[in-house]
C-alpha cells in the first residue's frame, strides 16, 4: 500500500509540473505563482519530491537567468532555501542551486550603477 501511494504522489508531482511548465513559459504570473505554491507545499516529508522540487526550482532559475532575469532567479533560489528541508538534499542538489545563486548575483552585480 505504501508504495501505491508513493508512486501516486511522484505522479501527480509530474503532473502538476507539466501543467505549471507552460504557464512559466508564456509568462502567465497570475496562474503560475498559485500553481507553483501548491507544488511545493505538497508532500513536504518526502525526501524523493524535495529532491525533485529542488531540482524544479534550480530549474526554474536557472531558464530565468537565461531570460536575462536574474531577480526572479535568486526569487525561486530563496523559495527553495524557505520551503525545502535541507536535510532531504544531496551535495549536488545544494551546489546546483549554490551555482544559480552565485550566477544571479554576479550578473545584479554588473548592472547596478
Amino acid at each position: 500500500m505504501l508504495a501505491i501511494v508513493a508512486s501516486d504522489d511522484r505522479r501527480a508531482f509530474v503532473e502538476r509540473v507539466k501543467a505549471i511548465d507552460p504557464v512559466f513559459k508564456r509568462d502567465d504570473l497570475e496562474a503560475f505563482w498559485p500553481a507553483l505554491h501548491e507544488l511545493i507545499t505538497m508532500a513536504p516529508e518526502r525526501v524523493d519530491l524535495s529532491r525533485k522540487k529542488s531540482h524544479y526550482l534550480a530549474s526554474l532559475a536557472a531558464r530565468s537567468l537565461a531570460r536575462d532575469d536574474p531577480t526572479s532567479a535568486l526569487g525561486f533560489l530563496d523559495l527553495a532555501d524557505r520551503t525545502l528541508d535541507p536535510s532531504h538534499l544531496t551535495a549536488f542538489l545544494l551546489e546546483e542551486r549554490a551555482d544559480f545563486r552565485r550566477q544571479a548575483e554576479a550578473t545584479l552585480a554588473n548592472v547596478r550603477p
